[in-house]
């Protein structure tokens, strides 16, 4: 038996997809379901396809306006770029700040530092 575990995981990403889908994911969750998404093609693609077949069921029903809003992908590669540019900055800053004011205690003991900061 191989992949149960997987296809047990895809079924409840599949029933996260169909929630999200009626609004009723927090956001946290729809977070979550966003980032695997992501990373998984067979998910991705099952969330396409529910959302042709809920468009096509609306125009069945007699709404020819509707249409499937299409949502920004980001990919994996570009989000890993973006994280690490947020964090090279981060550190710069961070030291940056330590050379222009010094670190916690800056050579002193920290009862000293408390009450530079208390007295400034």
């Amino acid at each position: 038996m191989t992949g149960g575990g997987a296809d047990t995981a895809h079924e409840q990403w599949l029933v996260q997809i169909d929630a999200e889908l009626d609004g009723e994911l927090s956001l946290v969750e729809r977070a979550a379901l966003a980032k695997h998404l992501a990373t998984c093609a067979r998910c991705a693609g099952a969330r396409a396809s529910q959302l042709e077949v809920r468009v096509a069921l609306a125009r069945s029903a007699g709404n020819p306006h509707a249409f499937v809003v299409p949502r920004p992908s980001i990919r994996a590669g570009t989000l890993a770029v973006w994280v690490t540019i947020a964090l090279a900055t981060g550190l710069i800053a961070g030291w940056a700040a330590n050379r222009r004011w010094g670190g916690p205690g800056a050579g002193s003991t920290l009862e000293e530092s408390r009450g530079i900061i208390v007295v400034q």
